[in-house]
């Protein structure tokens, strides 16, 4: 996740990138880069193309450019990033609708109106983009979790199969892993060192998952009678709109 703060006060600046960063982490957000702060309208624009960030901070009353004359310059080259204003008035807080503004933030403002700002930007698009860190070939790794259709533990290392059809191949102990994975309500332990996303589920039989994808995962005896709670639990709260 890609972000942007414009801002001419750098201590205002810094509270929101720490800000930003312990949300992140709470989420399990992988940002891309860490949040990157430009002091000027001015300074964004020089290098601002489409898809350059998904979200951007601006504070309106900055010297130059004010943060309203930025976002319509943003709003000529991209309408999909999301834009929240920092400002210590509500004086721009109409003029926030004319270029799509998804949250209006008023300083000073507290952690939980800054969380609130975030989740509302799109809360299936960060929801996507949750990940763990796994050790890989240039140190930590993230693993994008909604991209994993099962996993298969081999001789030391763990085997990710991915919706893609590619395979990643994690040098992580089983049980590492497991604890990562299981922290979030769509994995589940079916057998012994097979993790499957109930995402990814289109049937449960008598001893396997049937996947979306066509792929057969085992389901171990002993562990059924959980394995199937868990996945009707999980079906149904997806029917009732959840995640």
């Amino acid at each position: 996740m890609r972000i942007a703060i414009v801002d001419d006060l750098s201590a205002d600046a810094e509270k929101l990138r720490e800000f930003i960063c312990r949300w992140a982490q709470e989420q399990g957000i992988f940002l891309v880069p860490a949040p990157v702060v430009f002091e000027s309208g001015e300074a964004l624009l020089a290098g601002f193309a489409l898809d350059s960030f998904d979200v951007i901070f601006l504070d309106i009353y900055m010297s130059g450019m004010t943060g309203m004359e930025a976002a319509k310059k943003i709003r000529e080259q991209d309408y999909a990033c999301q834009l929240i204003f920092t400002t210590a008035t509500r004086e721009f807080a109409v003029d926030s609708y004319d270029v799509a503004a998804a949250f209006y933030l008023v300083k000073p403002y507290s952690y939980e109106k800054l969380a609130q700002a975030l989740t509302r930007c799109d809360a299936e698009l960060l929801e996507q983009k949750q990940c763990v860190m796994v050790p890989g070939t240039a140190g930590q790794q993230p693993l994008l979790l909604h991209q994993i259709t099962h996993t298969e533990y081999y001789g030391r290392c763990v085997e990710v199969h991915l919706t893609s059809g590619e395979k990643l191949t994690v040098p992580m102990r089983q049980a590492d892993f497991t604890a990562l994975l299981l922290a979030y309500p769509y994995f589940c332990d079916c057998t012994r060192g097979v993790l499957v996303n109930l995402e990814q589920a289109e049937n449960l039989l008598a001893d396997r998952f049937l996947l979306k994808n066509g792929t057969s995962v085992p389901v171990s005896r002993l562990k059924y009678q959980k394995v199937r709670e868990q996945f009707l639990t999980f079906t149904y709260a997806q029917m009732r709109g959840g995640h």
